[in-house]
């Protein structure tokens, strides 16, 4: 039974990273404080890589305290490098919905927007 509902959640997990995986996405990975639940370290996909910015975020969790898998969907904010963020997640062995508060390093898009384009030698 236990396989059946981690094999469901990787399979909606995977359906919904692959539009967000198309726009230019953040990754990252980073600690939870879920309420209820204790501490937890996990994953996060953003719909966004640009610093300084709101975005959405699916993750997957792992609750060090009860060893129980927490699939996750919230908001955030990434900074250069790092992120915070707030989330609604399932637990997956306890069957329970919680939230919870996190952290964490993400890599994002160090690109200068002001950098000028080359010369063009004419012919």
């Amino acid at each position: 039974m236990f396989i059946k509902r981690l094999s469901l959640a990787a399979l909606v997990t995977a359906s919904l990273v692959a539009p967000i995986a198309q726009a230019d996405a953040g990754f990252g990975a980073g600690v939870t404080y879920v309420f209820g639940g204790g501490w937890a370290v996990g994953v996060k996909v953003f719909t966004d890589d640009e610093e300084d910015k709101a975005v959405g975020s699916l993750g997957l969790d792992y609750l060090i305290g009860s060893g129980a898998w927490r699939p996750n969907v919230g908001v955030g904010y990434l900074g250069e490098n790092i992120y915070g963020d707030l989330s609604a997640g399932y637990n997956l062995d306890g069957g329970t919905w919680s939230f919870g508060v996190g952290a964490g390093a993400v890599d994002t898009d160090e690109e200068d927007d002001d950098e000028t384009a080359p010369d063009m030698i004419p012919f």
